[in-house]
């Protein structure tokens, strides 16, 4: 069932479009495929996931042509998601959304075909992909009188009627991010959609048109719900041109579109640009010169040429694209050291990964220069380097004692096979890192998903966020009085407290389900309150039944490092074991069982007490009065749909002398976490507060004095959790 739906990922790529990731959606039609793909574009656009997006598309430029060509030969071949970050990018924009929206989608092997997806409705037959050479033979739907049309061009859809009754393809959606702060987009209908009107069959479809086809934008009705402000959100939106899609799908029918059909301009081609003809101005010329002669390694008098550099305000811009120009063949002399400092000076995003001749101690005396202060460093990118090492790594981050002394905040190290993530966990716990394997983990294809086993838990070291627990009560727990006490609080240590893996209660009512997850990811701290403030944002917006979707959202939400001023969000890697609990259900240490969990002093935990979760709205909790509650047994406290958070630590003296858990709120956990950085503290301060001005009691601190009863059973001694005094071992 469902209004099926494929969106792929393509670029240029050494002069010819290559297809760099594809995914699946089972319903994505009309406005919502709309807003998928204008939320997908503001990812792909956005200033902060430009450096990783640009890292692998060099990544892909260093693929030969065997790489491309042995992805059909062999169905199995390249199943591991080449591109993750890319693909992360598209799974996260495709698939949740702040207002509310969430739904799956399937991660399909990168090189899929358009016309390959799955879009059959019981109706179907078989067909030849376009793909060259082909895939496996698929089933489509079959509409109407539509045919497949096999000859020396390939296979293509012919349209006759249409019977709507068999129709569930809703088209596909294509990105280029050829240039990534400039993603373009189309629609594609390639063999008849389920919508009001007909539209040219392959045929670039802007947003408009596409739209267009499932509604009459003059119509009053679907103006009040914002379709023409979402259609003018794409006017600044470039269109995929019909020679893009020719060039990546060949043998697809892109030659019968009509050119009247394209509301889009070709790009520029910028290649072709002739610039021997332009003349330079004298003092172009000057800054040429002076360039050429500080890269002279036979040069003597450079102080007295930096000297009178200095004065000239285009100076270090000039050098540092100089540099940067010929890093690929420039000698780590102490001059160009020197030069390179010079050039990275103010500059908080440095890229290092250019420089191939230079080792680890040359590296390392560049950043020495530039690590200390507020305003040094912030992102350093290392990626594409196959042959760094762990060592090497931590000689130019100056890592001791499992810490690293720069204010580097972010480290991008995409594509560097020979740093494990075991080493990442140990060192960057505390940093956003962009590492391909800690992408990678969270995705699967169809191929490889059911034969590979869950990876093993991946933690972070402290003062890390290791677990993420959630707690829910049902509409009929919140209402039964015998579950309460006199004050109206839940009687914690009566209740039956049940993994929704294993549910081992006798008396359902009793039985408060509960899921332990490790975060496999890191979660530095503003990442933590910015991913916290977005769930509960998110999660009192929906109905959250079943509760398996509490997890996927939060998996969405700690993906999602920062949103800038909605805009989009900077991506991180999604936790693996928020996802696999949902698709499995097999239970591990990786995944959401609770079992074998425990939490070690230094390590914090969210704990997340999710009242009615099975419930849609407020009305629905109070109609449960009637069902579960008599008149004279309605509980001192109201039942309320809400969701309510709160921080927790294990003390260094488990004992049964004292509390085993310290319980904070995100302020007190910043002062925690944070210590001695004043200027941070307050400004981390300042944000929460002021994004959580408006919050009201759906989504708040729980603030209640039963909140270590909640943990004791969690993490209870003879139970599936225990807390670790620091005599247990990882």
């Amino acid at each position: 069932m469902g209004q099926r739906h494929q969106l792929f990922v393509i670029a240029r790529i050494n002069g010819r479009y290559r297809q760099l990731a594809a995914i699946h959606h089972q319903w994505l039609y009309g406005h919502t495929a709309l807003r998928r793909c204008r939320d997908t574009l503001n990812i792909f656009g956005n200033k902060t996931n430009r450096i990783p997006l640009q890292q692998e598309l060099i990544a892909a430029s260093q693929k030969d042509d065997d790489f491309w060509l042995a992805a059909h030969d062999d169905p199995h071949k390249n199943e591991h998601v080449p591109f993750p970050f890319i693909m992360t990018c598209l799974v996260t924009g495709t698939s949740f959304n702040l207002d509310g929206y969430y739904h799956g989608v399937l991660v399909e092997p990168f090189y899929m075909a358009y016309d390959e997806g799955d879009n059959n409705n019981g109706k179907s037959f078989a067909y030849m992909s376009t793909s060259s050479p082909p895939l496996p033979t698929r089933h489509v739907i079959c509409i109407g009188t539509a045919y497949a049309l096999t000859d020396s061009r390939g296979t293509r859809w012919l349209k006759g009627s249409l019977n709507s009754t068999d129709i569930l393809f809703a088209g596909i959606t294509v990105f280029d991010i050829t240039t990534p702060d400039n993603p373009r987009y189309c629609f594609v209908d390639f063999m008849g959609m389920e919508s009001e009107r007909e539209v040219d069959l392959h045929t670039p479809l802007s947003a408009r048109t596409y739209l267009e086809a499932y509604y009459e934008l003059d119509n009053t009705t679907h103006n009040e719900v914002g379709l023409l402000p979402l259609v003018e959100s794409f006017q600044s939106r470039s269109l995929i041109t019909k020679e893009a899609l020719a060039e990546t799908w060949p043998n697809g029918a892109w030659e019968y579109q009509s050119p009247s059909n394209v509301d889009s301009t070709d790009p520029p081609d910028l290649e072709g640009l002739d610039n021997a003809d332009k003349l330079k101005s004298l003092r172009t010329l000057a800054m040429d010169r002076l360039l050429e002669m500080l890269l002279d390694p036979s040069e003597q008098d450079i102080q007295s040429l930096l000297a009178e550099a200095d004065h000239l305000n285009d100076f270090v811009p000039n050098l540092r694209r100089r540099l940067y120009n010929k890093a690929s063949t420039l000698e780590p002399s102490a001059t160009n050291i020197g030069l390179l400092q010079k050039a990275l000076e103010g500059v908080t995003t440095v890229d290092l990964s250019l420089f191939k001749l230079w080792s680890a101690e040359h590296l390392s005396a560049v950043l020495s220069q530039l690590r200390t202060g507020v305003d040094g460093v912030k992102v350093l990118n290392m990626s594409n380097m196959p042959d760094l090492t762990e060592p090497e790594l931590a000689a130019i981050m100056k890592l001791e004692d499992g810490k690293t002394t720069s204010h580097i905040n972010t480290i991008i190290i995409l594509e560097t096979p020979k740093i494990s993530l075991g080493f990442v966990a140990k060192y960057f716990g505390k940093h956003d890192v962009y590492h391909s394997e800690l992408f990678r983990r969270a995705l699967h294809t169809p191929y490889s998903h059911f034969e590979s086993p869950l990876l093993p838990a991946l933690q972070f070291d402290a003062p890390a966020i290791s677990q993420l627990v959630w707690v829910g009560i049902s509409v009929r727990q919140c209402w039964y009085t015998r579950l309460r006490l006199q004050d109206g609080h839940y009687n914690w240590n009566t209740l039956k407290f049940s993994t929704s893996v294993e549910r081992n209660c006798d008396d359902e009512d009793q039985c408060i389900t509960y899921t332990t997850f490790m975060l496999d990811i890191p979660l530095p701290i503003a990442k933590t309150i910015q991913s916290l403030r977005r769930l509960l944002q998110y999660m009192p917006a929906v109905n959250t039944y079943p509760y398996e979707d509490v997890f996927m959202a939060a998996a969405r939400c700690f993906t999602t490092t920062s949103v800038l001023d909605d805009d989009g969000y900077s991506i991180g890697p999604l936790s693996q074991s928020l996802l696999e609990d949902r698709r499995s259900h097999r239970g591990s240490e990786t995944a959401g069982s609770g079992k074998n969990q425990y939490l070690k002093p230094g390590h914090w935990t969210i704990i997340l007490i999710h009242e009615a979760f099975d419930a849609v709205n407020q009305n629905s909790v109070d109609r449960g009065k009637a069902s579960y509650a008599a008149e004279d047994m309605v509980p001192a406290s109201k039942p309320e749909k809400r969701f309510r958070y709160m921080l927790a630590q294990a003390t260094t003296d488990a004992s049964n002398s004292g509390p085993r858990f310290l319980t904070v709120d995100v302020p007190t956990y910043i002062d925690s976490v944070l210590k001695d950085d004043a200027d941070q503290i307050q400004t981390m301060k300042k944000w929460w507060a002021k994004e959580t001005a408006d919050v009201t009691n759906g989504m708040s601190y729980y603030d209640e004095q039963d909140a270590h009863a909640i943990l004791d059973r969690v993490y209870s001694k003879e139970g599936f959790g225990k807390v670790d005094t620091g005599a247990n071992s990882d």
